[in-house]
């Protein structure tokens, strides 16, 4: 797995408190989201992050999202 640290910008949806990426942009592609396989929070000071590992056409990869910053990153990618 190729470990990345992108910014990317990520169509998601809202379920009540919950967030859901549906595609991402990256290297001027549209991705669609086929599955969320795990979604975990980390912390460092007093910012929290979202990352989500999802798959995307037998393709793996994993978003983080900045709750301080509100922006969004590529951490992973495993391409065929």
């Amino acid at each position: 797995m190729l470990e990345l640290s992108e910014p990317i910008n990520v169509w998601v949806f809202f379920k009540g408190n919950l967030i859901q990426p549906w595609c991402f942009f990256w290297k001027a592609r549209q991705i669609k989201v086929d599955k969320i396989n795990l979604v975990h929070t980390s912390k460092d000071g007093s910012s929290i992050f979202y990352h989500f590992s999802i798959s995307s056409n037998g393709n793996f990869y994993r978003l983080k999202f900045d709750t301080k910053s509100l922006k969004w990153f590529l951490e992973a990618v495993e391409e065929e």
